[in-house]
């Protein structure tokens, strides 16, 4: 069968005990080996809105206004990764999943959503979903502003989506530059004496 996005050969589809179906190692993955590589038909994410109901859940943001979407109305396995609060995947580039630690056989592979999901300038689509996951540090609540959540993107770094981490950088440069105005500023206040506490 043709297919749009790959699938690591240890990897299959299976049932999941909290999300219906799900991805899972049939074999043991190191840290850093690929696990897929996502595929499909590139949109404006405005445009999900003219998928099936069925298929809207089935596409992945890779840019502030793109989606990856289903190329067919039949869902491949790589459109069965779920999300969790503690994953051990996450992305190298914008459609390359991969092993964030070592995974043993059976285990399911997740990746958080926060990883790839942001607001859309312009767009009134929102992304906000309940969490499920069950593991000890899930958030309850996922949205499209979690990238920006600071422990997280320590958590994450290196593993966030290129664009989401782009964006990670550019936040980090303007509140570097907003710190040093401050500390400037302070400086000259006590040169003056007029730091008051």
């Amino acid at each position: 069968m043709i297919t749009n996005s790959w699938l690591h050969p240890d990897l299959e589809k299976r049932n999941s005990a909290t999300h219906g179906g799900g991805i899972f190692a049939r074999a043991d993955i190191r840290k850093g080996e690929r696990l897929a590589i996502f595929g499909g038909k590139i949109m404006p994410i405005d445009d999900m809105y003219e998928l099936p109901v069925e298929m809207q859940g089935y596409t992945m943001q890779i840019e502030e206004r793109l989606v990856i979407g289903p190329a067919s109305l039949v869902p491949e396995d790589t459109d069965f990764f779920n999300h969790s609060c503690d994953p051990n995947s996450g992305f190298k580039g914008q459609v390359f999943l991969v092993a964030m630690r070592d995974i043993s056989a059976d285990e399911e592979i997740t990746f958080d959503y926060a990883m790839t999901v942001s607001a859309s300038v312009g767009s009134d689509m929102v992304f906000c979903m309940e969490c499920a996951c069950g593991c000890p540090e899930c958030r309850k609540t996922i949205t499209e502003d979690d990238w920006k959540l600071p422990g997280l993107r320590v958590r994450y770094k290196g593993y966030f989506s290129q664009y989401i981490q782009e964006k990670i950088e550019s936040l980090d440069r303007d509140n570097f530059g907003e710190r040093v105005r401050g500390e400037a500023i302070i400086s000259e206040k006590k040169k003056a004496g007029l730091l008051v506490r």
